[in-house]
């Protein structure tokens, strides 16, 4: 049995009651030889291990969900859902103008935003569920579908140049994707069958500009919002970030 030591979840045998107890070792004993080790649990049950509890770890993702958006933290639920775009139905300003570019366009939006600020972290795969009021983890397997389609690859690192070749490589300046691995770090994660992409975002020390449509616009990040900015607040902005 490995050491044990104060803050360890574990299962005693109580040397009085002789009671299977679970609890967090506050105080160790001495080791005697043969007989397993004597602790006295936060609750201050008294007795001799029978066992240690593994925790399960949570994963990182599970870890962000519960943080939920923040300045730093935003979730999006698919980078693709745009290429079955319907005029007809569209109310969404980002359809109507950049049509089936448009979530991507989104993507580039959030992505520019968190290095026009303090960073942070993309993911796609999890969207609002106002039914539970929080997040769900739905998986980016829509969007893989949809390069299959298109006969695209759509392995993990298929999905990873989709994004570098087509919303970096388009919307950005080439200094952002000619030093791609310096501003995005991209992970993979695997929860309950559905795979899930964090896109940790570095801030950058100069201005972040986005080419859409023949126009160059500025995004920011503020509290849980993505916005673009321009005029004076634009040159305030940048006066007192890259100054």
């Amino acid at each position: 049995m490995e050491k044990i030591k104060k803050g360890v979840k574990v299962e005693i045998l109580t040397t009085k009651e002789k009671k299977r107890v679970v609890g967090i070792v506050e105080d160790v004993g001495v080791k005697k030889e043969g007989k397993p080790l004597m602790v006295r649990l936060k609750t201050g049950e008294v007795g001799r291990i029978n066992k240690i509890i593994e925790e399960k770890r949570k994963t990182e993702i599970e870890e962000l969900i519960k943080k939920g958006e923040n300045q730093r933290l935003e979730f999006k639920s698919e980078a693709l859902w745009s290429l079955n775009y319907n005029e007809k139905e569209s109310k969404s300003y980002e359809l109507r103008t950049y049509k089936q570019k448009a979530s991507k366009v989104i993507i580039a939006k959030s992505l520019s935003a968190l290095m026009n600020s303090e960073g942070g972290i993309l993911v796609i795969g999890v969207k609002e569920n106002k039914e539970i009021s929080g997040y769900e983890i739905i998986g980016i397997e829509k969007d893989l579908e949809k390069l299959k389609e298109l006969k695209k690859d759509f392995s993990i690192d298929g999905y990873k140049r989709m994004i570098i070749d087509e919303i970096i490589r388009p919307f950005f300046h080439s200094k952002i994707y000619n030093k791609i691995n310096f501003f995005l770090e991209f992970k993979f994660e695997v929860f309950e069958g559905k795979t899930v992409c964090l896109i940790k975002v570095n801030s950058s020390n100069f201005p972040v500009f986005l080419s859409l449509e023949g126009r160059e616009i500025f995004m920011i990040r503020t509290e849980t919002q993505t916005r673009q900015i321009q005029d004076k607040e634009l040159v305030d902005y940048c006066m007192d970030k890259f100054k």
